[in-house]
């Protein structure tokens, strides 16, 4: 009898232990489909691509984005900013990106765009000054690096699309396209008030050029060697 009660015990607690498992067997199971659930429909952002697969069902929004003072505040340059969202049913996507810039004169409150457009995806802009980024020396110019046509037909305008080095004066003026189908810019550095050397890639290969900041002309442009030669 002793021995009976014993073994109901066990099956008894057996039992329970199989139960509470299993319970929380399908806790963690109805957990991970919830985190599974959430990611599949939160919001996805994703920056610097235009898309135009999608753009008849897009939603685009503009603003401007944070002002930057330059020349002694005398000159505000400020980017527009395109948010394209889209809405698949089960979660949406956002995609956000910099498609001109506006330039204010704040002694005499006259303003232009850099484009007349906004067909563009401006990838990066660099203020050139001698010194580093925290340097009080006025801006010479500013360095463009834009995407202007979907190189690579995956309907969209992204890094990954050849890119477009251009520069302007500070106060945007005397816009000009200096290097186009740049595989990849690879880093500048200021070598004076009138001289700028950039590294980058083209047509496979890795070249370097000086490039005159007063009439933005390249003067010399070079091949950088390969590994082993």
């Amino acid at each position: 009898m002793e021995d009976n009660k014993f073994f109901k015990l066990v099956w008894r607690f057996n039992g329970l232990l199989i139960s509470v498992t299993g319970i929380l067997a399908i806790g963690v199971l109805l957990f991970a489909m919830y985190q599974i659930f959430k990611d599949i429909t939160r919001e996805r952002n994703t920056q610097n691509i235009v898309n135009f697969e999608e753009s008849g069902k897009a939603k685009e929004s503009w603003r401007l984005g944070h002002v930057t003072s330059l020349t002694s505040h005398r000159t505000l340059m400020i980017p527009l900013n395109s948010d394209q969202s889209f809405n698949r049913g089960y979660f949406s996507k956002s995609s956000n990106s910099t498609r001109n810039y506006l330039f204010i004169n704040t002694e005499t409150n006259l303003n232009k765009w850099l484009f007349n457009h906004t067909n563009f995806l401006i990838e990066s802009t660099t203020q050139l000054r001698i010194g580093d980024y925290s340097s009080k020396e006025p801006v010479i110019a500013i360095l463009y690096s834009l995407v202007k046509l979907d190189s690579n037909s995956d309907n969209r305008l992204t890094p990954s699309d050849l890119t477009t080095v251009s520069i302007s004066k500070p106060n945007g003026s005397g816009y000009k396209e200096i290097l186009t189908d740049v595989e990849h810019v690879i880093g500048n550095t200021l070598l004076s008030e009138t001289e700028l050397f950039i590294i980058y890639q083209l047509n496979g290969k890795s070249l370097s050029s000086i490039i005159n900041l007063t009439n933005f002309e390249i003067v010399n442009t070079k091949e950088l060697p390969k590994v082993g030669l």
